[in-house]
């Protein structure tokens, strides 16, 4: 992690060496309390936001309810409630309850908001307060997207790999390798890829080859992103180099030249019902084509390969997104904090394992292996929002360089207030 946080495969050679990072970029702890004894006889509210959350909710893709109804019961001493945030709203009333000096203590935190958070002293280290030997950690994402001065910002159990999903019928029937063949033989790349996806893209039958609402993600399938981080964890833009401008130039041809890449109302909908031969996103949505499958809405089989590598990705990195637990900075309870999120990186572990036991064991074990040498795009971009305006302008017809020209100056204002510490 010495020059640039996107030799991540170099990172994952030594875990405990990823995180000698220099000290002076960012963190250092908090003055609070000295101890949970302490937080527990000054009778602390423990608060906690989960963006869209119902805390309510008794079905089981909310298994956090029983995870802090437990702690709560654990820990009578506490007054432990639940902040209820839109995710319209949720960063503004979080930035609210900081104004008001009385923080958020624990909040689901992910890649879309660091380093930024971290940077801007929004949320505090994790090292003296969350159980680092917790074997449900998954420490390869921790130490390449969440770890910034040798401090954690961010303890999270499980990575979400992107993958390619794909019809084999429709592969079958127009005579086309299948993207497993040509996985499994070492040609699958962004050349047998595009020739696929534009093969199977027809007028006539109203079908793409492609459909992907994220496509940042072949920016990670590159292994490059609109921002960089230096040495200190800042920002800068990256927005002219050659891998994006080759990710660019696939995007363009994809979204508007060749048109290879559509859907019509939604890309999952399309793909159930075969108007799009391919789609590309993360691995919670394997679950849903199953269930899709139960329901009556798909009637094929599916297959499932890795997002392929562009030219510039010489180290193998998979697109992936991540998220976890964050302590906010100026917490009153953080000892307390650090033990709920011992407990729902447990809980989280523990249903992932659930879910994991309704998809075919080669699919875990792919998603599994990816995650290993991971890109976190979303963790470079988050201080541009995702720059889901480059896309748009692409999809409008300008060309890649008059959106940068354009986009330039807008994006370097809100790197230049992202680095800013507050």
């Amino acid at each position: 992690m010495k020059k640039y946080i996107r030799s991540i495969a170099a990172c994952l050679m030594a875990v405990m060496m990823l995180c000698l990072c220099l000290s002076s970029c960012v963190g250092g702890g908090n003055e609070g309390p000295a101890s949970l004894e302490e937080e527990l006889a000054n009778g602390a509210k423990l608060s906690i936001l989960i963006p869209g959350h119902n805390s309510k909710s008794t079905n089981a893709e909310f298994w956090q309810n029983p995870v802090v109804k437990q702690f709560a019961e654990d820990y009578p001493e506490l007054n432990v409630e639940w902040v209820t945030a839109g995710w319209d709203a949720w960063e503004t009333k979080l930035l609210a309850t900081i104004s008001a000096n009385d923080p958020v203590d624990v909040l689901n935190d992910g890649v879309n908001n660091n380093p930024k958070f971290a940077i801007k002293g929004i949320t505090q280290p994790l090292n003296d307060y969350v159980n680092l030997e917790n074997p449900n950690l998954h420490l390869n994402t921790m130490n390449s997207v969440f770890c910034y001065g040798g401090d954690y910002y961010v303890a999270v159990s499980e990575t979400n790999v992107a993958a390619v999903y794909y019809n084999k019928y429709l592969f079958e029937n127009a005579g086309l390798t299948t993207p497993t063949e040509l996985y499994e033989n070492g040609n699958w790349n962004w050349t047998t890829f595009v020739d696929a996806a534009k093969k199977l893209t027809s007028e006539k039958d109203n079908r793409a080859g492609f459909a992907c609402n994220y496509p940042y993600i072949l920016f990670g399938a590159n292994g490059t992103s609109v921002l960089k981080l230096d040495e200190e964890f800042k920002y800068s833009l990256n927005i002219e180099s050659e891998p994006m401008k080759h990710a660019l130039e696939l995007i363009q041809d994809g979204w508007y030249t060749s048109k290879w890449q559509h859907w019509e109302g939604d890309p999952w909908s399309a793909f159930y019902n075969g108007s799009a031969a391919m789609l590309c996103d993360f691995q919670w949505v394997e679950k849903n084509i199953i269930d899709a499958a139960t329901y009556g809405l798909v009637d094929f089989e599916y297959g499932v390969v890795p997002v392929p590598f562009g030219p510039d990705n010489s180290e193998g990195l998979s697109p992936i997104h991540a998220a976890g637990w964050a302590i906010v900075a100026g917490s009153d309870c953080p000892h307390a904090a650090g033990i709920l999120i011992d407990r729902l990186v447990d809980g989280h572990a523990a249903y992932q394992a659930e879910t994991n036991k309704g998809l075919p064991e080669a699919n875990v074990a792919l998603y599994k292996q990816l995650a290993q040498k991971g890109y976190c795009t979303n963790s470079y971009d988050s201080a541009v929002g995702g720059a889901f305006e480059l896309f748009g302008a692409l999809t409008e017809g300008k060309s890649i360089s008059q959106a940068i020209a354009e986009l330039k100056p807008v994006y370097q204002t809100k790197v230049d207030d992202a680095n800013e510490k507050n």
